[in-house]
């Protein structure tokens, strides 16, 4: 990773990792259902969130691991701001 001192907290790297994810999901169910755009953000959001809790009951399986809530709640708003910016990109539509 680039030596920059805001990438060093673990949660705001949780956070743009799972914006990705998010975003992902929103496109992918754009082309899956036909929800409205509200909807589209909360499928990509749940998405989101449900792969990081997955991730951190995963984590406690781990040697040397350990699951944080606070990396779910960093997902879950990653995720949403992801399905936000997907769904408000002119590309997407």
């Amino acid at each position: 990773m680039p030596h920059v001192e805001v990438l060093r907290f673990d949660k705001v790297l949780h956070a743009l990792v799972y914006a990705v994810l998010g975003g992902l999901c929103c496109l992918a169910a754009r082309r899956t259902w036909s929800f409205g755009r509200r909807g589209l953000v909360l499928v990509g959001a749940f998405c989101a969130l449900l792969y990081g809790m997955t991730d951190e009951f995963h984590q406690l399986f781990v040697p040397g691991r350990s699951a944080d809530v606070y990396d779910v709640v960093a997902d879950g708003v990653g995720g949403l701001i992801g399905a936000a910016i997907a769904v408000a990109l002119p590309l997407a539509r």
